[in-house]
């Protein structure tokens, strides 16, 4: 099924953003010749792939990104015709959160003292009061790791010790 958009200027079977392209010619003082000298190209296919007439491959696009000085995202963009964003869409648009850190937990973690064991099962106590029963897998592999006293496991690795060229060099 061919799908067409309304551009200035007539249909686009792809939907390319032709005002777009023409418009940073303009800006740049430049003519579709000059672009199609810049790309080796005959200026009839430039001008019909500015039209939508003919698909605009990507090393096409990559040439035409550095002869108009904008980023490739941009011409990819309105290579594509209009696109809709969030807002477009009565969205509210997209707003990075510039704290990475993650926010505290809301549950406080609990130790092994804090166990209660009654009627043969092992409970914790959250923070009104109430009693809820753990998971019979919660400590099960206990004792099943022993870490040395003095080891620290997320120090870097010595590459001195003997067993760490013997790990990564054999």
């Amino acid at each position: 099924m061919i799908c067409f958009l309304r551009v200035a200027g007539g249909l686009s079977m792809n939907g390319i953003d032709s005002d777009w392209f023409y418009g940073k010619l303009a800006e740049r003082g430049a003519s579709l010749r000059d672009l199609a000298r810049f790309m080796a190209l005959d200026p009839s296919a430039v001008s019909r792939m500015l039209k939508g007439e003919r698909k605009m491959s990507a090393e096409e696009q990559d040439q035409i990104s550095a002869f108009l000085g904008v980023g490739l995202e941009e011409v990819a963009t309105h290579r594509r015709g209009e696109h809709a964003g969030f807002s477009e869409k009565k969205q509210e648009a997209y707003a990075p959160d510039l704290n990475p850190m993650p926010p505290e937990p809301p549950v406080k973690m609990f130790a092994e003292a804090d166990i209660i064991h009654q009627d043969g099962k092992r409970w914790m106590e959250n923070e009104d009061g109430d009693l809820i029963e753990l998971h019979p897998a919660y400590g099960c592999m206990k004792g099943t790791i022993t870490v040395m006293p003095g080891v620290d496991l997320t120090a870097p690795m010595d590459w001195d010790e003997e067993w760490g060229e013997k790990l990564y060099n054999e």
